[in-house]
């Protein structure tokens, strides 16, 4: 077994850690935290998802090219969610206008 190798241990304690942390999650879930709820969920997802990239996937034990492959595609999805957070957040909201059909008509 290689230094970079997961041991079994660390199998356990990373799997023991992602269980906490999905109960963490479904507490949080009844929570009233307000503005951070969202902030918070994103965070513990980010957690989980690098526990399992670094550990399960062994991200870190691969060759460099790996590594490159893996970080260029998290950097396409963090392009891809800036650019629809920045179309969302520009967008202005337009005024709503009758249904076809339903204008008033004028009868005189």
């Amino acid at each position: 077994m290689s230094a970079r190798e997961t041991s079994a241990r660390g199998l356990r304690v990373t799997a023991i850690a992602l269980f906490v942390l999905a109960g963490t999650s479904l507490a949080l879930r009844s929570a009233n935290l307000g503005a951070l709820g969202f902030p918070v969920a994103m965070a513990i997802a980010a957690v989980k998802a690098t526990l399992v990239a670094v550990v399960f996937m062994e991200i870190g034990a691969e060759k460099p090219t790996v590594g490159i492959a893996f970080a260029s595609g998290i950097a396409l999805v963090a392009i891809l969610v800036a650019l629809v957070v920045a179309d969302v957040v520009t967008r202005t909201v337009p005024p709503l206008a009758n249904p076809p059909g339903t204008a008033a008509r004028d009868y005189g």
